[in-house]
Order: C-alpha cells, then sequence, then structure tokens
C-alpha cells in the first residue's frame, strides 16, 4: 500500500461528532432500514419536506450542490467530494455512524497553523511518533 501519495480530505464541521443522521432528508424507510429516495415530477430527489437531496438522501445547498446538515445548512462536503455514486468520502461513508477522526490519524505534535510533524524515513516511510506508518497527511 503506498501511503506517500493522495490528497488530503477536508474534514467537515463536526467531525468528530459525525453521523450520516445529521445530512439524510426527512425520508422514510423501507422493512431493511434502507432510505426510500422520493424523485419529484421533475425528476429531482427531494425529501418529505421538499428539501434538495441526491440520491442516496443526502440534503443539498440549493446553489453549490454541497452535502449540508440538516439542523442549519451548514456545508458538511463540497460537491466535488461527493462521487458518482452520491456517496460521501471515505473514511466518512465507512464510518458514518458517530464518526471520530481522531481515531483514523497518527499521534502527532501540531506545528505551524496546526500540521502535523509528520516524520520521514530515510527509506521514505511517514510514520507518526509512536512510529506507525501513516500516509502523507498522517491518516493511517
Amino acid at each position: 500500500m503506498d501511503f506517500t501519495k493522495g490528497k488530503a480530505i477536508d474534514v467537515p464541521p463536526k467531525a468528530h461528532t459525525f453521523n450520516e443522521h445529521d445530512i439524510l432528508g426527512d425520508l422514510d424507510r423501507d422493512d431493511k432500514g434502507n432510505v426510500v429516495v422520493i424523485k419529484d415530477s421533475q425528476g429531482t430527489y427531494r425529501d418529505k419536506r421538499g428539501n434538495l437531496t441526491n440520491c442516496r438522501g443526502y440534503l443539498l445547498d440549493k446553489k453549490s450542490y454541497a452535502v449540508i446538515e440538516k439542523y442549519n445548512a451548514l456545508s458538511m462536503f463540497s460537491s466535488i467530494q461527493v462521487d458518482e455514486r452520491g456517496e460521501i468520502p471515505a473514511p466518512f461513508y465507512i464510518e458514518r455512524y458517530n464518526f471520530n477522526p481522531h481515531e483514523l490519524i497518527g499521534d502527532f505534535d501540531f506545528v505551524e497553523k496546526g500540521k502535523p510533524d509528520i516524520v520521514k524515513t530515510s527509506s521514505g516511510i511517514y510514520i507518526d511518533k509512536r512510529g506507525r506508518q501513516v500516509n502523507v497527511h498522517g491518516w493511517y
């Protein structure tokens, strides 16, 4: 696995308490617990209150199409972070129920502007201060 490449993900506001429920529209669930997404007469996804959603039922901003939080319309994921299936980026997708990004980032001292002090070994491997391998951005 190559941990030296890749773009750092933008951690959304309130990531330490992120839960998929915070970004889902007002939608019913089927007998298996899956969200039942609604299309209006124009083929646009909307929740039961008429709010714009994507094909996964995530609430969208009307102008930017960013995934937003349902309580205050705070942008959680930009439209370019959402994949072609309408899904939010990993690791948030994988851990979308009570996601805690602190469990996925290495142990670092932080330097200027909150950037982690990531050590690069002589063999080119990035490690945290406990010697665990991370990618160039500090994620496991």
